[in-house]
C-alpha cells in the first residue's frame, strides 16, 4: 500500500492446462500477480467443464404396414430435431424388439440420442405388421364324372392360390350333394387362408352323370290265329332289363301294323329307361295268321 491506500496488482495468465480428459475436463489456469513495488506471487484456478445434461430428441412416427417384407429399414436420419446445450449429438440405431405375435406384430424400433459427454436418451418408434387383405384364389374347374363316384378331396386343384404376404393354405372344407340323378351336382368347396387368418372359400362343381344305356332282350314273338286273339301289351313280358344304376322302368310304347293280312305283322314296342333317362327301346313281334280252314255242312241231297 501506499500512504495507507491499497495498489492495484497486475495480474498476468501465465499458463492453462487441461487434463486432456472429458466430461468432465478440468483445466487449471495459472495468474501472476505482481504489484507496483515489484513484489509477484502466482494463484491458480481450476475450471470444470462437465455436461450432465441429456440431449432431446422425438421418434420417428409410429408406422403401420401389411406385411413384415414392408417393414422400413431403419434410418437415423428420420430423426430430425435431436439437439444438445453444448453440441450437435450423433443418433444412433439399437434394435428392433418383436412382441413375437402375429397379425398384429408390434415392433418396437430404438434409437439412441447421444451427445459429447455420453449423456443419451433413447426413443422409440413402434411399427405395427397387420395384414387385413384376404388372399386370392379362383374356383377350380367343373368337373363331370361318367358314372361316378366323385374323386376325393384334393387341394392341389387350387392352382392360382395368392396372398400379398406370404404363400395362403388350402384346405379342403366340405362336399355338398344337391340330391339330384343325372346329373348329380356335388359342391365341393376349399378355404384359403393366410398367416393372419384371413380367408375366402372357392367352390368346385361336380358332376355325376350315367352314360351307360339300360339293357334288355326283345321279348318273344307271338303268334295268334285272329286279331281278336291279340294280347294286350304287358311290360312284364320284358323279363331281363337290367342297369348299372338300379332296376330300369319298362312301360309300352305303341304298336305298329304292316298293313297285311294273312299274316298281319304288329311291331309292340316297349321303351327300358334307366334311372338316369337313358331308354332303349326292345320290340315283340306279333303275327296274326289265320291258317284253320272254315267248317260247314253240304246242303241235302236232291
Amino acid at each position: 500500500s501506499v500512504g495507507g491506500v491499497i495498489q492495484p496488482a497486475t495480474f498476468t495468465l501465465v499458463s492453462e492446462v487441461s487434463n486432456g480428459l472429458t466430461c468432465p475436463e478440468t483445466v487449471t489456469r495459472t495468474y501472476s500477480i505482481q504489484d507496483n513495488c515489484g513484489s509477484t506471487a502466482t494463484c491458480t484456478q481450476t475450471i470444470t467443464v462437465d455436461d450432465n445434461i441429456n440431449p432431446t430428441g422425438t421418434a420417428p412416427a409410429n408406422v403401420t404396414v401389411q406385411c413384415i417384407a414392408n417393414v422400413p429399414v431403419s434410418n437415423v436420419a428420420l430423426i430430425t430435431d435431436e439437439a444438445d446445450n453444448c453440441a450437435p449429438p450423433t443418433v444412433t440405431f439399437i434394435g428392433d424388439v418383436s412382441n413375437l405375435g402375429t397379425c398384429p406384430e408390434i415392433i418396437t424400433r430404438t434409437y439412441r440420442i447421444t451427445d459429447a459427454c455420453g449423456n443419451f436418451i433413447d426413443v422409440t418408434q413402434t411399427i405395427t405388421v397387420d395384414d387385413t387383405t384376404n388372399p386370392t384364389a379362383s374356383n377350380p374347374a367343373l368337373i363331370v364324372v361318367p358314372g361316378g363316384p366323385a374323386p376325393a378331396p384334393d387341394p392341389l386343384v387350387v392352382i392360382d392360390e395368392a396372398d400379398n404376404c406370404s404363400v395362403p393354405t388350402v384346405l379342403f372344407v366340405s362336399d355338398v350333394t344337391d340330391g339330384n340323378l343325372c346329373p348329380e351336382t356335388i359342391t365341393r368347396t376349399y378355404s384359403v387362408t393366410d398367416a393372419c387368418g384371413n380367408q375366402i372359400l372357392v367352390t368346385q362343381l361336380i358332376q355325376i352323370t350315367d352314360p351307360i344305356m339300360p339293357t334288355a332282350s326283345n321279348p318273344a314273338p307271338v303268334a295268334v290265329q285272329c286279331i281278336a286273339l291279340v294280347p294286350a301289351s304287358n311290360p312284364a313280358v320284358v323279363i331281363d332289363e337290367a342297369d348299372n344304376n338300379g332296376v330300369p322302368v319298362v312301360a309300352f310304347v305303341g304298336d305298329v301294323s304292316n298293313g297285311l293280312t294273312c299274316p298281319e305283322t304288329i311291331t309292340r314296342t316297349y321303351s327300358v329307361t334307366d334311372a338316369c333317362g337313358n331308354v332303349i327301346n326292345v320290340t315283340q313281334t306279333i303275327t296274326v295268321d289265320d291258317n284253320i280252314n272254315p267248317t260247314g255242312t253240304a246242303p241235302a241231297n236232291v
